[in-house]
């Protein structure tokens, strides 16, 4: 088994590339992520099983080829392997970062399963077998296990002294209290059909890693993973009655939704000084969520399944949860937060994202495709969600076999 670690600054890059398949059929474990040379270096120290990097060569703070001046400097036996990731005009960087010691290189518009894992295995080769490395993954699966375990036990019912000591050993971040933080993926029967055969694991560790992406930005916490549609968040930066948990839960919604094309709900317990108010905590978090009318559900429903139709409307939405529209536009915007207009516009930008980023549609095709005819509009409407234009968005963006391996 080798274990991998992703490094570039582009957080969907990163989510994408460890999940394009079940890299652990294959020998390889990709444990960890880090957004700039500075942060990938921190990793390496904390980690010394990790013996592959991807990397990329352009990021703030410090760039891959500052990263490989940092690793040449290691004794061979214990400096990881590294394959770089490049655009297509980095070749003088590529070329920079050969003499640094790199061992392979991956065109960024090129990237797919297929490719990753072909260079993946050439350099797996050409390392050396290590027992000690091999242990160490095995090691730290199995406590990442264990603890997920116990703190699951913890929200289940009050945690004993004995349990609060085991979990603090198993390295939990939680001091000096924490907020309970619950995420329900409200779609979930959806997200089940869409993934099919695949089934929903592959789903579930896109959602742990895309709430462990924004726990990062925000502090410290753990994880734990209830089922796939549900995940709890221990949120240990947070102060009794402060704000930052519900910043942090807003942000970690609005990246679900973005990220994953799902629609995801939060609900907060109170804060907790020790783990064992965590059980109580739990039970307030769950007993406050707010659970989606029948009719707002089927609304939804059918703003996924018929919003590339030009004349869909809020009367069709409206015939097919049953009330007149007048009904399902007041409890619509009562019960989510925003307008009818506001969530299918938002709906049909996340699947025109899709697909500037993994086909070659001219921009007004992608436009008729989702819904909107005039392509003025849409690219305005566009540029006001995502923050730039359709054509700049598809420039920055990754290949079609990364992006399509999302759910």
């Amino acid at each position: 088994m080798h274990s991998v670690l992703v490094v570039d600054d582009e957080p969907f890059v990163r989510l994408s590339i460890a999940s394009l398949r079940p890299w652990g059929d294959d020998g390889f474990d990709f444990p960890a992520e880090a957004s700039n040379g500075a942060e990938a270096l921190a990793v390496l120290a904390a980690r010394p099983e990790i013996d592959i990097v991807l990397l990329d060569l352009t990021m703030p703070v410090m760039d891959g080829l500052a990263v490989l001046r940092r690793l040449s400097t290691e004794p061979p036996r214990s400096a990881p392997a590294v394959i770089v990731l490049s655009a297509h005009d980095d070749y003088h960087l590529v070329r920079d970062a050969f003499r640094l010691g790199a061992r392979d290189y991956l065109v960024k518009s090129e990237l797919d399963a297929a490719a990753l894992g072909t260079v993946l295995d050439r350099v797996a080769a050409q390392l050396a077998p290590s027992d000690e490395r091999a242990a160490a993954i095995v090691q730290r699966r199995h406590a990442a296990f264990v603890k997920a375990q116990l703190l699951r036990d913890a929200l289940a019912a009050p945690a004993s002294d004995e349990l609060a000591e085991a979990v603090a050993g198993l390295g939990a971040a939680l001091a000096p209290g924490f907020a309970v933080c619950c995420f329900w993926v409200d779609d979930i029967a959806a997200v089940a059909d869409r993934e099919g055969d695949r089934g929903l694991l592959p789903f579930a560790d896109l959602a742990i890693r895309s709430l462990a992406q924004v726990l990062a930005r925000w502090g410290g916490g753990e994880i734990v993973p209830m089922s796939p549609g549900h995940m709890v968040v221990l949120f240990a930066e947070a102060e009794a009655g402060g704000p930052d948990a519900r910043a942090f839960a807003r942000d970690a919604v609005d990246y679900l939704a973005r990220g994953l094309s799902v629609t995801p709900s939060v609900a907060i317990g109170p804060w907790c000084r020790s783990l064992g108010g965590a059980a109580e905590a739990y039970r307030a978090a769950q007993a406050a969520r707010t659970v989606e009318s029948r009719i707002v559900v089927l609304a939804k429903r059918a703003i996924h399944e018929r919003f590339a139709d030009l004349a869909f409307s809020l009367e069709d939405a409206s015939a097919r949860a049953g009330v007149s529209k007048n009904h399902l536009s007041f409890e619509f915007s009562r019960e989510t937060g925003e307008t009818f207009v506001q969530y299918l516009s938002r709906v049909r930008i996340e699947h025109a994202k899709r697909l500037l980023a993994t086909t070659s549609l001219l921009v007004h095709d992608v436009a008729e495709r989702v819904g909107y005819p005039n392509v003025e509009h849409f690219s305005r409407l566009f540029k006001k969600l995502v923050g730039m234009s359709p054509a700049r968005f598809r420039a920055g963006h990754v290949p079609p076999a990364v992006r399509s391996s999302s759910p």
